[in-house]
């Protein structure tokens, strides 16, 4: 597998990147023709090909990763760290480049038969007298043409160039409209540059809290929500660590079911677990502060794990030699490696949720953001000024004594 990887990996992530760029010339297509199948809702173009159409569209993604491995690098092979050289590591020529092109051609037949056989030494490659090695390191292989004018170098470009494009259309960016339109938003800007702190102090009769009120609010929810969060990711980082946990069958089982459970409920945003918990216990802060809370066990547990895998491994070794248990092991050899990146992503999980805290408030999470959507909904810019002046303040404090405290502890 080792001699297998960077040509089928290679091949693949070519494979996909012109697959990706045909998709991106359809859409394009789609989107600028007079007349089309495309609807302005649908925002996934597919083609409507015949067979015979799209065995075309599949074989011409085929001859272009050929055409760019054989006269290459390509950017797979580039991603890969491989290439393609003569005998002697020589840089192949036209000829040999022409042979390996067609050769391919016959590997892909067979279905890489050739490399199932003979992963160190195809017959593509050994007919053509050319073999597939690791880049040089850089800087040592003299004359190196720039990257423009390589393959890998224009594809990367095609890439960049169609990715923008396409997004640009999708996400529907009109700079007519921003300029046209751009009078409505006088009344907005008129009423944040004025802001107003009526009930800084004093409660909204209609709503029964005030800015500060609020504010208290948020930042005890995302404090609460840090501390309870950094309780139950401490011991789960353990058990995602794969340095740690993944040890017996017993542990790989541990370690995938902990890793598991951090990318998903870390993938899941704060808003809708707000919103479950608001139907759940009620509108309020209590919901906005168990939001962040389960968010936080997901993203601190992935970000502790990530530390302890990063860890010198020497105590360990040391520790195992002697024979120390588990519990022993992570007190004395991996606890104290840690402890102060812990700490310096616990206070920026804070200041993070502090930012959420605004956002649950979106689906009746409570605190500050309650206010700042109320007087939003209303059309009340200059109240909506005061509530994010009060926050700025808030967030450019807290962000200051964050970083001066993660300083000194790292």
């Amino acid at each position: 597998m080792k001699l297998l990887r960077p040509r089928l990996l290679s091949f693949a992530a070519d494979l996909f990147l012109w697959a990706y760029l045909l998709y991106s010339g359809f859409t394009l297509y789609y989107l600028e023709a007079l007349w089309s199948p495309w609807r302005p809702e649908e925002k996934l173009v597919w083609p409507a090909l015949s067979p015979w159409g799209w065995a075309v569209v599949v074989v011409g993604m085929v001859e272009a990763v050929l055409l760019t491995r054989s006269f290459g690098p390509s950017l797979g092979q580039r991603v890969l760290g491989v290439h393609l050289v003569g005998e002697g590591g020589r840089r192949p020529t036209f000829a040999q480049r022409l042979a390996y092109f067609g050769f391919s051609h016959l590997e892909i037949l067979v279905l890489g038969a050739g490399v199932w056989l003979n992963p160190q030494n195809p017959w593509h490659e050994r007919w053509a007298g050319l073999r597939l090695e690791p880049l040089p390191p850089l800087g040592s292989e003299a004359r190196r043409p720039p990257w423009y004018r390589t393959a890998y170098g224009l594809t990367a470009l095609l890439l960049i160039a169609a990715t923008l494009a396409v997004g640009w259309r999708l996400t529907e960016v009109d700079l007519q409209k921003l300029v046209r339109f751009a009078p409505k938003s006088l009344r907005i800007w008129r009423g944040l540059t004025n802001p107003s702190f009526e009930y800084l102090f004093r409660p909204d009769p209609r709503i029964k809290l005030s800015f500060l009120d609020g504010l208290v609010q948020s930042l005890y929810m995302a404090l609460l929500a840090t501390v309870a969060g950094i309780v139950v990711a401490f011991p789960l980082s353990f058990a995602g660590a794969r340095n740690i946990a993944a040890r017996s069958p017993f542990g790989w089982l541990l370690y995938s079911l902990t890793r598991g459970f951090f990318n998903v409920f870390r993938a899941v945003e704060s808003v809708f677990w707000a919103s479950i918990f608001a139907i759940w216990v009620g509108f309020g802060p209590f919901a906005g502060s168990m939001a962040l809370f389960i968010h936080t066990i997901a993203a601190l547990g992935k970000l502790f794990s990530e530390q302890v895998e990063h860890i010198d491994p020497g105590p360990v070794e040391a520790l195992t030699a002697t024979g120390a248990n588990l519990l022993q092991i992570l007190r004395y050899a991996v606890v104290p490696q840690v402890i102060p990146q812990f700490l310096a992503f616990s206070l920026y999980r804070w200041d993070i949720n502090l930012r959420m805290a605004t956002v649950v408030a979106l689906v009746g999470g409570g605190g500050i953001g309650q206010l700042l959507f109320e007087y939003k909904d209303d059309l009340q810019w200059n109240l909506v000024g005061g509530v994010i002046i009060l926050f700025m303040v808030t967030v450019w404090i807290m962000d200051y004594v964050s970083g001066w405290v993660r300083e000194k502890i790292v």
